[in-house]
């Protein structure tokens, strides 16, 4: 077999303007993706295991992508085990639902999710972190700044592939720098006008941290879009708060959707204290998002 020929088996890494690299293990083929791939709609993902096609000189293509485990349109990886889900509880101040929308999803999509409330050594925010704990979410508190919080989060990370996501400015490549400082990541200040942080996180790459982790840097956003809306986040949207869980076949009513109905048991628990307001807020109000949609509804 000849080197244009030749094919080996590889772990995309990074994905820049539709140029993806992928690491052999033997070296980092920068690829395209082979137009059979773009006409049945199949894009790889950073996370991705593929089939590649050795063209020489660093070149090669992406011929087929293996079997997923999970994926994600935003952030865009593939084969996640967790989810680190970035908050703040100074500028910028991260809204709890966008944080429990960020939890169901994962939730969804079989990968554990992991709230790490970041910048503690500015600003802590007991309550809410206890809402999360009492949730049943692994929750830590980290500090860039000070190193707070860092082996724990080196040790949830051991042997795992993990994505970090989060607002824009929520500190995701200083957390990263902070586990890994080789990997010198680009930081941008934060916006005393917008309150936000610039999107120093262009794209969408893969680093091999030291505790025998994989981790991808995602870019940051100002607010969660739709699309990972779907017909199964609708039909499963209570199991998916997993503190509501053992109260489903509770309610006075089979078909009780956790809302106004008389004799709900997860609202009573709401009322009681044992499930977090802001998390009961989170699911009424994702679940009124999801309420008029329709198989036709969803995209291609």
């Amino acid at each position: 077999m000849t080197e244009k020929t030749a094919l080996a088996e590889g772990l995309v890494v990074k994905a820049v303007r539709g140029l993806w690299y992928v690491d052999t293990g033997d070296e980092l083929v920068c690829c395209s993706a082979r137009g059979k791939l773009r006409s049945g709609n199949m894009t790889p993902l950073v996370g991705d295991r593929v089939i590649l096609q050795l063209l020489g000189g660093g070149k090669g293509s992406v011929e087929s992508i293996l079997p997923r485990r999970n994926d994600f349109i935003r952030p865009s990886v593939a084969n996640v085990d967790m989810l680190v889900i970035l908050a703040s509880a100074v500028m910028p101040v991260t809204d709890p639902y966008l944080l429990d929308k960020m939890i169901a999803i994962a939730e969804l999509k079989n990968c554990e999710p992991l709230i790490c409330f970041h910048k503690c050594d500015e600003k802590r925010d007991p309550q809410l972190l206890e809402t999360y704990r009492m949730a049943g979410l692994a929750v830590m508190e980290t500090s860039a700044v000070t190193g707070e919080g860092l082996e724990a989060l080196r040790q949830a990370l051991e042997g795992k592939l993990c994505a970090f996501t989060g607002n824009s400015g929520v500190g995701k490549s200083s957390l990263l720098n902070a586990l890994e400082p080789r990997l010198m990541l680009e930081t941008g200040e934060i916006s005393d006008k917008l309150g936000r942080g610039r999107h120093t996180t262009r794209h969408v790459e893969l680093f091999r941290l030291g505790c025998d982790a994989m981790a991808i840097d995602t870019p940051g956003f100002s607010a969660f879009d739709g699309d990972e809306i779907s017909l199964e986040l609708k039909q499963r949207l209570p199991e998916l708060f997993r503190e509501f869980r053992p109260l489903i076949g509770s309610c006075r009513y089979p078909d009780c959707r956790h809302g106004k109905d008389a004799g709900c048991a997860v609202r009573e628990a709401m009322e009681r204290g044992t499930i977090g307001q802001s998390r009961y807020q989170s699911y009424c109000r994702l679940m009124s998002e999801l309420k008029d949609l329709k198989e036709w509804n969803i995209r291609n």
